[in-house]
């Protein structure tokens, strides 16, 4: 990983999750089409990507604050139930308007989950303005700022490239998690890292890539546009890394997985974790991979243990290609 100067106070991790979400875990018996599924459980949870890498700082201690947009009573809920975690926030509100709604369905009789979303509302361009001017306030140079999560309706790519922009400009790293046009803007914005999906990676390169291969060819290709590090998420397979002069093939822990919801942004969430401590690249995402095996395994969308993840370190397998 690079190395950054060193300045004489700490850096500050900010996340921005611009479409934040109340999830609703609902645990069934089994689910079955057709039929009275009866809820056996239900719990309330943070949703929105970016948040949970803030869950995963605070529980290690790490300095950060949880920023972007929440709007009424889910926003209240999704605030106080960050702050239960210790997450530190700062967000926008915008009046009139609720924070969308998430259902995770986990069956009991099959490992994963079900997971249905809403859209969420369309942003003012006050509400916008306010984000922007927060982040050109807040960032300073060499703080690491996570964007994580889909836009909101009304956040354009353009909107999306003046908000990467502002860190830029002020020298902050950016870590981003985002799909379709707007990680081909990251890219532009050759952002310190991007964590694509199979699926958003294909749909990103225009092409349906056959094997690991074909993947690396097209990772090292991204890599020399100017994206420092990609990590190629592989789901229940793991990932791969890739920077201009290394590849990593991450293989996760074999375990029972309850739900998989959460589970990117958990990984997400340990990488930052380590990358604020200046690890290695190879200690960076073992202990992602670890942590996100430690959340696959709980009931809760943001739930993980982090002396679970520890424990699984060395059940990590990483091959150098």
């Amino acid at each position: 990983m690079k190395k950054y100067e060193k300045r004489g106070d700490s850096i500050m991790i900010y996340t921005v999750t611009l479409n934040a979400a109340l999830d609703k875990v609902i645990s069934v018996n089994k689910l079955v089409k057709n039929h009275n599924n009866k809820v056996k459980k239900l719990i309330y949870d943070i949703g929105g990507k970016a948040t949970h890498v803030s869950v995963v700082l605070s529980s290690m201690d790490i300095t950060n604050i949880a920023t972007g947009i929440l709007a009424g009573e889910n926003g209240k809920k999704v605030q106080n139930l960050l702050e239960a975690k210790n997450v530190k926030c700062d967000y926008v509100w915008q009046q009139g308007n609720e924070t969308r709604e998430s259902f995770i369905i986990v069956p009991e009789d099959e490992e994963g989950s079900y997971m249905i979303t809403q859209r969420g509302f369309g942003i003012k361009d006050d509400t916008f303005n306010r984000v922007k001017d927060k982040l050109s306030n807040l960032v300073k140079k060499d703080d690491i700022v996570v964007f994580a999560g889909g836009p909101p309706p009304k956040i354009t790519v353009e909107k999306y490239r003046e908000l990467l922009n502002t860190v830029k400009d002020n020298g902050g790293r950016l870590v981003v998690d985002v799909s379709g046009e707007y990680l081909k803007e990251a890219i532009e914005a050759k952002v310190d890292l991007i964590k694509p999906n199979k699926a958003e990676f294909n749909e990103m390169v225009n092409k349906s890539l056959a094997d690991e291969e074909e993947y690396i060819k097209e990772l090292k290709r991204i890599n020399e546009i100017g994206v420092e590090v990609i990590a190629l998420s592989l789901g229940r397979e793991g990932s791969i890394i890739s920077t201009k002069d290394k590849t990593l093939r991450v293989y996760p822990p074999k375990i029972r997985e309850v739900n998989d919801t959460g589970c990117g942004d958990v990984f997400l969430g340990g990488a930052v974790a380590m990358m604020a401590q200046e690890k290695e690249l190879e200690e960076v995402f073992r202990f992602a991979t670890a942590i996100s095996a430690s959340k696959a395994t709980k009931e809760g969308s943001s739930d993980f243990d982090i002396d679970q993840a520890l424990g699984f370190l060395k059940d990590v397998r990483i091959q150098y290609i």
